[in-house]
């Protein structure tokens, strides 16, 4: 048991040791590296580049179109007579020539009530794919706060019971002695070496949890994080000043996912007009020029010398209108109303779960300031109830049990009070998240939070 447990204290020292020898990384350092290496930022911003395109799409449907076409043709004809023909020319039976064509239109769009709102759409849509690489943007601020602060209670849960475990063997060692001298009973010493045991076990669990948190950084920064700057413990927490109706009123207006619904809305009023569109006449201009020429005569020529050219030139306007193609267009009009109706509803339910995050948040926010100073008359309660438990014991008035309850209420106040402010401070970015205000400013102003290594 003596070994297992040296080895477990040497693996957790040595661990921490190594965690204290690497380079410090804080907030603001690792924020900075995921915005350079973070794969959902970089497939948001990509995508929002494509997305920038469908406004040239949109726009090319009210420019000009110019096509040109050309051929050339191998011909090997022949035919038969039922009566003889007198004329030499033309009672020629073979033909063997090339034909040769070619042309060029240019077609410009006059009224075309469709391809406009396509492109009105289209300007709806990259505005869209704005509000989705802001959304990514900030998603990326909560990601990387949330991973650091459950990196750093993961470390703060094994410092803690390293102090714990310290504690315990110290107690072992004095329930050992006064057992060795007759003034405490062998159930002292065991329940101690069961806490001891115990504790061991819980160090090697949070030990394993803190590696993994650290792994996770990796998917978000590309690297392993350096050790993590802690929480400074002199720096205060202030109270939030603004109401909750406050807030509520500033997501209405600028919460992501509120405004992209919106626009989905918009661009589904955009695609009725669309449909509504193959309904009206379309107007556009039109000027062509085609050459048509072969190397025969007519009707299929004697020598090659004879072939004859054709000349085409054409300019005017082409008008065309829908008059009935079985009510589909009708349909498809009736549709578009159904599904923007049905956007309107999920903005509609989006809106009240938006209005219930917000108010959650700041009631968050609320009970944690409270939670921070009842924590802190806790924490030194807990201590002055252990200090005075441990006199007792040595003077024969309490037992193990007795000590080692007061040492685990001090210590789960010590990870209450830590847990409470991590808590704070990533309600505070939930909330600034879901009104839609997070930006980089919250990282650095959080990031003052932490001791910053000199």
């Amino acid at each position: 048991m003596i070994n297992i447990r040296a080895l477990i204290f040497l693996f957790s020292m040595s661990f921490s040791s190594l965690i204290y020898a690497e380079k410090t990384s804080d907030l603001l350092s690792l924020y900075n590296e995921a915005l350079r290496h973070d794969a959902l930022l970089s497939a948001a911003t990509i995508q929002n580049k494509a997305t920038q395109e469908l406004i040239d799409q949109g726009l090319s449907l009210l420019l000009p179109n110019i096509s040109a076409q050309g051929s050339y043709t191998d011909l090997d004809d022949s035919r038969k007579f039922n009566t003889p023909i007198s004329n030499v020319l033309l009672a020629g039976t073979k033909a063997d020539y090339q034909n040769y064509e070619y042309g060029v239109v240019v077609r410009q769009p006059i009224f075309n009530y469709a391809s406009y709102n396509r492109y009105k759409q289209n300007l709806i849509q990259t505005s869209l794919s704005d509000k989705q690489l802001l959304w990514s943007r900030q998603d990326l601020i909560y990601r990387v706060v949330k991973l650091y602060f459950e990196t750093l209670q993961a470390s703060d849960e094994i410092d803690l019971l390293q102090a714990q475990r310290k504690e315990i063997l110290a107690q072992l060692a004095e329930a050992e002695a006064m057992f060795n001298a007759g003034l405490v009973s062998i159930t002292d010493v065991n329940e101690t070496k069961t806490k001891a045991a115990l504790i061991e076990v819980q160090q090697l669990n949070a030990v394993q949890l803190f590696k993994i948190k650290k792994r996770e950084f990796e998917t978000v920064t590309g690297s392993l994080p350096g050790k993590l700057n802690k929480l400074n413990p002199v720096i205060t927490f202030t109270e939030v000043e603004n109401k909750a109706e406050e807030w509520i009123d500033i997501a209405i207006e600028n919460n992501l996912d509120l405004q992209i619904r919106r626009d989905e809305v918009k661009i589904a009023d955009r695609e009725i007009d669309i449909r509504a569109g193959d309904r009206f006449p379309t107007i556009d201009a039109f000027a062509s020029r085609s050459r048509n020429w072969n190397s025969g005569g007519y009707p299929y020529g004697t020598t090659k010398n004879q072939g004859g050219k054709n000349f085409s030139d054409a300019i005017g306007v082409e008008i065309n209108i829908p008059i009935y193609q079985g009510g589909f267009r009708s349909s498809r009009v009736r549709e578009g109303k159904l599904l923007k109706l049905k956007l309107q509803e999920d903005e509609e339910y989006l809106e009240r779960q938006v209005k219930l995050a917000v108010r959650e948040n700041f009631l968050h926010l609320q009970t944690n300031f409270a939670e921070i100073v009842a924590y802190d008359v806790a924490l030194k309660s807990a201590k002055l109830t252990l200090d005075s438990t441990n006199l007792g014991f040595k003077a024969g008035l309490r037992d193990s049990i007795d000590v080692l309850r007061a040492q685990q209420v001090y210590f789960d106040a010590e990870k209450d009070i830590l847990d409470n402010k991590y808590d704070y401070l990533m309600n505070l970015i939930n909330l600034k998240f879901s009104v839609g205000m997070l930006t980089k400013q919250d990282i650095i102003e959080t990031n003052k939070y932490l001791i910053m290594e000199q």
